[in-house]
């Protein structure tokens, strides 16, 4: 049986998709995975706190029911596409007046001076990462046991949300659980560290999150996040068309899209679709060719719309992004839909690819939720999860760590401050000549303890 158990779970515009997993020795096993129709956000906003807790209970309570009664305080980690993420870089310099060596404690100074500037103005850290370092002039890689002679300087980039952005989320969850603190994540950063390798992001990659209400783009250059772009336009809008032109429910066109439609300007095969019309009079029908070219149409004109966004982008922020050899990762809820990837490399070319769940050592997935592009924002909240506990936990041992230390010393002191005192007593008994008879009494002293 697993050590501990910890529920995944990503709150999103149209599903709630949450993943059990076990966990033991820094190692996760998904145990159980559900999803559920998510009540309650509208236009991607919560509207009704208390129909969106009812959605997150229920997801919960299904996770919860292959696991042994006894078990008991499940952690829970959750992700939330906020509507804003910012992206920041600051400045940082120390100078020294002696020749002395950079050290890895001294790169965690840095990052906590800079960090507690954002923490002060109330502002959620969601990311941070290194830029660049310069020592005397001359920039390095990594200026860790490098020797500085006159000054370091580095540049910090910084993710972060306002302090309101989860602030509902922190609402819904007091009433389910009783822990007073629910690590909240952002889904769309998560969702492109999981899809994308260090290499990737190094050399340069586009990751664009298709989610329902909108489609949300990440880019990174340099192994970091530097742009961040919400594209209004999403899953929604071909919902509607289908809806509209079939006179059904939206569920009944998400079910159509996803089940019976091929994204495909024409279909060679004569089938007809079965479909539930929003009057419940019986069964109706539409031939497969015209399901397909309503999905089409919407699809291509919205990647059309965020191609030219993109080439806008490329053109107006160059030397910050640069180009992207690494190419374009597609993932989100409209990576699902069939046929979709053609559309995409006939308007953005063949350097794209579906996003996949990058091999990572502390999990183990089964190939088809591997690729399942609903449940890697979970995967990705995790990771993000299990990065800053580990974080946490080296940053406790290292503070007991310097704590034991500190008593050591202190004992130290202690004990030469008790020799002090009876060194003196001894010299003022012995008139101070009598040095053998201290080392005699302080070689008993020793032997006595």
């Amino acid at each position: 049986m697993p050590k501990n158990y910890i529920i995944g779970l990503d709150i999103g515009s149209y599903f709630t998709k949450g993943v059990l997993f076990g966990e033991e020795f820094d190692k996760y096993t998904p145990l159980a995975y559900e999803k559920i129709k998510t009540d309650g956000i509208i236009n991607g906003e919560i509207q009704d706190v208390e129909t969106i807790r009812k959605t997150i209970q229920k997801i919960i309570n299904r996770l919860q029911q292959g696991l042994p009664k006894k078990v008991k305080g499940i952690d829970i980690v959750v992700g939330y596409s906020t509507n804003s993420l910012y992206i920041t870089q600051e400045n940082f310099t120390v100078e020294y007046n002696q020749k002395t060596e950079i050290k890895e404690s001294d790169l965690k100074k840095i990052k906590n001076n800079i960090i507690s500037k954002y923490e002060d103005d109330s502002k959620l850290i969601l990311d941070s990462n290194f830029m660049k370092f310069i020592i005397d002039d001359k920039s390095v890689r990594n200026p860790i046991s490098f020797f500085a002679q006159r000054s370091l300087s580095t540049a910090l980039n910084v993710v972060w949300v306002t302090e309101n952005s989860f602030a509902l989320l922190v609402n819904v969850f007091k009433n389910i659980v009783d822990e007073s603190e629910i690590p909240f994540y952002d889904t769309t950063l998560s969702s492109a560290y999981a899809v994308t390798t260090a290499n990737d992001r190094d050399i340069g990659v586009t990751v664009i999150d298709f989610g329902y209400h909108m489609c949300r783009i990440i880019i990174f250059k340099d192994g970091i996040p530097k742009l961040y772009y919400a594209f209004p336009y999403g899953i929604k809008y071909v919902l509607k068309d289908i809806s509209n032109v079939l006179k059904t429910s939206e569920e009944e066109a998400h079910r159509l899209l996803i089940e019976e439609g091929v994204c495909l300007i024409d279909t060679k095969t004569i089938k007809k679709v079965d479909f539930e019309s929003i009057s419940g009079r019986g069964d109706s029908y539409i031939s497969q060719n015209l399901l397909n070219k309503i999905i089409f149409a919407r699809v291509r004109e919205i990647i059309s719309r965020l191609n030219g966004e993109l080439s806008k982008i490329s053109y107006e922020k160059t030397l910050e992004v640069g180009t992207w050899q690494g190419g374009i990762v597609f993932t989100g809820g409209g990576a699902e839909i069939k046929n979709i990837e053609q559309t995409i490399k006939e308007l953005m070319g063949d350097n794209f690819r579906k996003g996949v769940l990058t091999n990572n050592s502390h999990f183990e997935v089964n190939p088809e939720l591997k690729a399942n592009s609903e449940f890697i924002p979970v995967f990705g909240i995790l990771e993000r999860y299990r990065i800053d506990k580990n974080e946490r936990q080296a940053v406790e041992i290292s503070s007991k760590q310097s704590s034991k230390q500190k008593n050591n010393e202190k004992n130290r002191k202690e004990k030469n401050k008790q020799k002090g005192f009876f060194k003196n007593l001894i010299d003022k008994l012995t008139g101070g000549e009598d040095d053998a008879f201290w080392d005699g009494w302080n070689t008993k002293k020793r032997t006595f303890i």
